[in-house]
């Protein structure tokens, strides 16, 4: 008679919560990542006003929309990331919300290039303590079935915000000006900084193992052993050329509907809101509940889901940006963010997964810190640069070329994640 096999019982966390506090913790955490991804799209929203009242050009636009934020969200967000991998992330990720907030309604008291850009960077360093602190916190909070729901609840939250972000700031600028709607969207974060400090606890590092709590590593060691992965490394490149993509098109699509098709703020908050904001929003709740089903059948749909859907992302945009019709680009924008979207959980799971509980959110901050560079910082900034270049010759064309042209990111992001899926068995440690 064959011996019964029994499954292993499952880990008692250190710390347990009932399930209404999680779901406040989830809640309570989707709702800070809906106003850090409010804060940040709203600038692009108000491209168009701000370029009339104060005379930029695009390539100052793609900067302050791109690399002058991403620069100083990058740099930032690793020793904000090791403070959280060693301090209370709690008290980390509410101080930093609290500066965001602050330095998104001081957006609007800016009278020159100068003024603008020091907001932005108070706005890029305060946003660096978002995702890697958060992640963490998600990532000791449910164990690891769980994880990438999780994770997608988080950035379904983002999400929510961006979309809310480009209705609310196109309604907003038509209704009281684009200074007025800097200062209505950014000083309720700082309430909801101390709120978050008040009410969310910290979680026991490694909550849902057998070890006991490791103790803290050095930045340099925690960096090491995560660099010698080589599926954190092809992760890190694949993501940060995805991102080339996504954040290029994201700030400038907007622009690219009022230059092209001669839209109003309000049309254009509307349109891109639900085609670009809801598209995510459905995206990310599809990959959340939808990629952990694939992800329990084999862990390498963790970096197989994303690769695929940057690649169809590809072709969508292209006919969207080239369409003659403005229903049909909105339609395909929707479509492309849904597709879009869905990487984004199982993605970003496959970062922890090659983390040790110390290391996580320094993990995510290294992805950022790429990824701000290459895709939040020189995507903007690149279109910028190549819409100024094209339109003289163009005039608002000029813009849609520098859209299509970014695209090639993506193709180029599917060849790393599809390296990293043959690793990342061997080097997976969670």
């Amino acid at each position: 008679m064959a011996e019964a096999t029994t499954s292993p019982p499952a880990v008692q966390p250190k710390m347990a919560v009932s399930d209404g506090y999680l779901n406040y913790v989830l809640f309570m955490l989707a709702v800070v990542a809906f106003f850090n991804y409010l804060d940040r799209m709203v600038l692009s929203m108000l491209v168009e006003p701000i370029k009339a009242d104060l005379g930029f050009s695009d390539t100052q636009l793609g900067l302050l929309t791109g690399f002058a934020f991403a620069l100083f969200y990058a740099t930032f967000g690793i020793p904000i990331a090791r403070l959280a991998d060693t301090r209370s992330r709690v008290t980390i990720l509410s101080v930093c919300m609290a500066l965001w907030s602050a330095m998104t309604a001081a957006c609007g008291l800016a009278q020159n290039f100068v003024h603008m850009l020091l907001a932005r960077v108070g706005v890029g360093v305060g946003e660096a303590g978002c995702v890697p602190s958060s992640h963490s916190l998600l990532t000791d909070y449910v164990p690891v079935e769980k994880r990438a729901l999780a994770l997608g609840i988080f950035q379904t939250g983002g999400a929510v915000g961006i979309m809310v972000g480009l209705i609310l700031a196109g309604w907003l600028a038509d209704a009281y000006g684009w200074r007025a709607t800097f200062f209505i969207v950014g000083i309720p974060g700082v309430v909801l900084a101390v709120v978050a400090k008040l009410t969310v606890k910290d979680p026991p590092r490694g909550n849902f193992s057998d070890a006991p709590e490791p103790e803290a590593q050095s930045f340099g060691v925690a960096v090491a052993s995560l660099v010698r992965r080589r599926t954190f490394r092809q992760i890190v490149i694949a993501y940060s050329l995805g991102l080339f993509g996504v954040y290029g098109i994201a700030q400038w699509t907007p622009a690219f509907f009022i230059r092209v098709h001669e839209m109003t703020l309000t049309e254009v908050g509307w349109g891109v809101g639900i085609a670009s904001g809801l598209g995510g929003v459905i995206g990310t709740f599809i990959g959340a509940v939808l990629a952990p089903r694939y992800i329990a059948r084999d862990r390498r749909w963790e970096v197989w889901w994303p690769a695929w859907a940057f690649l169809a992302c590809i072709p969508t945009y292209a006919i969207a940006f080239l369409a003659g019709d403005v229903l049909t680009a909105f339609a395909l924008v929707f479509v492309a963010s849904v597709i879009a979207g869905t990487s984004i959980a199982p993605g970003m799971a496959s970062v922890q997964s090659v983390a040790e509980p110390h290391q996580r959110a320094t993990a995510v901050a290294i992805v950022m810190f790429c990824s701000a560079i290459l895709g939040q910082g020189l995507g903007p900034t690149a279109i910028g640069i190549t819409s100024d270049i094209l339109t003289p010759s163009l005039g608002s064309d000029g813009l849609r070329w520098a859209l299509v042209f970014s695209l090639v990111l993506f193709g180029w992001s599917w060849v790393h994640f599809m390296i990293a899926a043959r690793t990342a068995q061997g080097d997976r440690v969670s």
